[in-house]
């Protein structure tokens, strides 16, 4: 709200809080909307899959790069855009990320998407769910339980579960680009949550390479005792993984012998689901995971 202060005759405002127009360089003989240069650079950092140097941002979208500095530093205040501990690079805000993870699960909502988890848990007679990698963990946005089964393994929407010992976690720890993976992982603790649970870093990055090359991950008790699971990945057009898909039992119904032949299924269904989801367009950026 503006405060007005009277000095002699002639009142004088107060300084307005600076404004996303603010950051437009008028000048540069850039005729683009302002909001499409916004989004253009969101777009760019939230695509990037790693954090982007301004010079190369400003590159990429034609921008000055005063233009691009102050962009980025509106938006850097506003928490849709961060600086990685160095400073010197762009990467997504926490508020982009709620952003996406609110329009991911919007999506997850609808009737095609949930009716094909759905009709997959009736398929495999287990329960199956959609998680997604939000900071340290991974976040269910969408599950089926199974029915008719004494058994049954409490997780709503919403629930976090860990990274380095889930089928899912582990998914996206191993299709991570290099460089944040890398960073990711020389901080991440490796508590023991179970009897199974891989605890040496060198074996826990064996595992990862061996997940990155045959396309698909478990958790044999190494969350819970007792429970098994296997978890796939979803991928947008360019090939990047987006979320996860995984199917969850009691060790006594599901083992790695008896998922070899579920493994098919699961893939087939995560393609289905891209596609029910509107993210298996293809894209003009190239794949940046395997």
């Amino acid at each position: 709200m503006t405060r007005k202060i009277a000095l002699g005759s002639a009142p004088l405002q107060e300084a307005r809080e600076p404004t996303i127009e603010d950051a437009a360089d008028n000048n540069s003989g850039d005729r683009r909307p302002l909001t499409d240069r916004v989004l253009a650079l969101l777009d760019a950092v939230a695509g990037a899959g790693q954090p982007m140097a301004v010079k190369d941002i400003a590159e990429k979208l034609a921008l000055p790069k005063p233009t691009a500095h102050r962009l980025i530093a509106m938006l850097e205040e506003r928490g849709f855009l961060a600086r990685p501990i160095d400073g010197r690079l762009v990467t997504v805000g926490p508020k982009l990320r709620t952003l996406a993870l609110n329009t991911l699960r919007s999506s997850l909502a609808q009737a095609p998407s949930h009716a094909r988890l759905r009709a997959l848990s009736l398929e495999l007679g287990e329960t199956c769910n959609i998680g997604v990698l939000e900071g340290g963990d991974v976040v269910y946005l969408d599950r089926v339980e199974v029915e008719g089964w004494p058994l049954r393994l409490e997780f709503g929407v919403g629930s976090r579960v860990p990274l380095h010992c889930t089928a899912m976690g582990k998914l996206f720890l191993a299709f991570l680009p290099e460089l944040p993976r890398r960073r990711l992982l020389d901080c991440l603790p490796l508590p023991r949550m179970a009897a199974a649970t891989l605890c040496d870093p060198a074996l826990f990055r064996a595992e990862l390479d061996s997940i990155a090359a045959c396309g698909h991950s478990f958790d044999d008790e190494e969350y819970m005792p007792g429970v098994f699971c296997a978890a796939v990945p979803i991928r947008d057009g360019a090939g990047r993984m987006v979320a996860a898909l995984a199917v969850q039992a009691p060790k006594v119904r599901l083992s790695r012998e008896s998922v070899a032949d579920r493994l098919p299924v699961l893939h087939r269904a995560a393609s289905d689901m891209a596609h029910a989801l509107g993210i298996d367009a293809a894209s003009a950026e190239p794949a940046l995971s395997p």
